[in-house]
């Protein structure tokens, strides 16, 4: 399991990007002097241990409870080292207890950090990045997106639900407006990826493996009993460009997902998929332009998003 985006931003919030050990209180962002981007030196302890191995990790928690926000606490890199090297000075009582306390301290002293209309707008972001992470089931992309770009299209049976559970959730979205590129890449990927899914199932059925595992595979459907030259041809090409199609738009998928990485490594969290990479199509990489992103930037009515990608390249 991995800490959501969500609870990085309201752990880093509610500290006000201090460290919480007493009398330290270190800011841990700094201005980088070439860019004007900031650099995190702070780390996102867990108060128990994300191991049981690990400081104070004999724990009944399960592995999603380890990764919560209940369960973490920033501090600087000095202050995480001397907690975990010296476990009877800090147990996990008196972690919670420094935690609440400097939380409390930046409420009474750092008015101007405590923004709950700032917390508000950045938690329906990090609530979106961390759908598009478990509905797109973005850490398996390039595992699961080989089934959908073979000759004959085949997409695990959870997938279309997921996907589709993404574009309503996206749809249904109040969007703060302070973000403009971070929401058009979620929306993008949002419309796209449910635009795969449903032309995916315009020609699919239901099957089931040997296992009883389901599956959703594509349909021969130029395969007629009746046979006609004329009327063969015809149902040859439909089904090449239907095939066309279904790659073409996980093809485009990708390249919003590696749009919505980079935003968020920018805008959000800078560690974003940053170990990970950037999302590959069996060794493919597929990025936007910096023309097309300016493009999608535009506001979009409402053909344009029934028409995607197709609407993008146009002039």
């Amino acid at each position: 399991m991995t800490i959501s985006q969500r609870d990085i931003k309201l752990l880093w919030g509610r500290a006000a990007s201090r460290c919480a050990f007493p009398d330290c209180r270190l800011q841990l962002t700094q201005g980088s002097a070439i860019t004007s981007s900031c650099i995190s030196i702070g780390e996102q302890a867990h108060i128990i241990a994300k191991e049981s191995s690990g400081p104070r990790g004999n724990s009944l928690l399960t592995p999603d409870e380890r990764d919560s926000y209940a369960n973490l606490i920033l501090l600087c890199p000095t202050h995480h080292t001397i907690i975990d090297k010296n476990l009877e000075d800090y147990p996990v009582e008196k972690l919670h207890a420094f935690k609440t306390e400097h939380e409390l301290w930046v409420q009474q002293t750092l008015s101007e950090t405590w923004d709950l209309n700032q917390q508000a707008r950045d938690l329906i972001y990090t609530d979106l990045i961390d759908a598009a992470v478990k509905y797109c089931h973005l850490y398996q992309w390039e595992e699961w997106t080989v089934g959908p770009l073979s000759t004959m299209p085949r997409w695990s049976y959870q997938l279309p639900k997921d996907l589709l559970e993404f574009r309503k959730k996206v749809f249904k979205a109040d969007f703060p407006g302070t973000l403009r590129e971070l929401e058009r890449a979620i929306e993008t990927l949002s419309i796209l990826l449910y635009k795969a899914v449903t032309t995916f199932q315009e020609h699919s059925e239901l099957r089931e493996d040997d296992n009883g595992n389901q599956f959703y595979k594509g349909i021969p459907f130029y395969k007629v009993r009746d046979y006609d030259q004329e009327q063969n041809n015809k149902l040859v090409r439909k089904f090449y460009e239907w095939e066309k199609e279904c790659h073409q738009l996980l093809i485009d998928s990708t390249k919003a997902a590696n749009w919505l990485r980079e935003v968020v490594r920018r805008d959000i969290n800078p560690l974003f998929f940053a170990v990970e990479g950037k999302f590959v199509l069996t060794f493919l990489l597929t990025t936007y332009t910096q023309e097309e992103k300016d493009r999608l930037l535009r506001a979009y009515t409402q053909e344009e998003k029934d028409n995607l990608p197709n609407s993008l390249l146009a002039e």
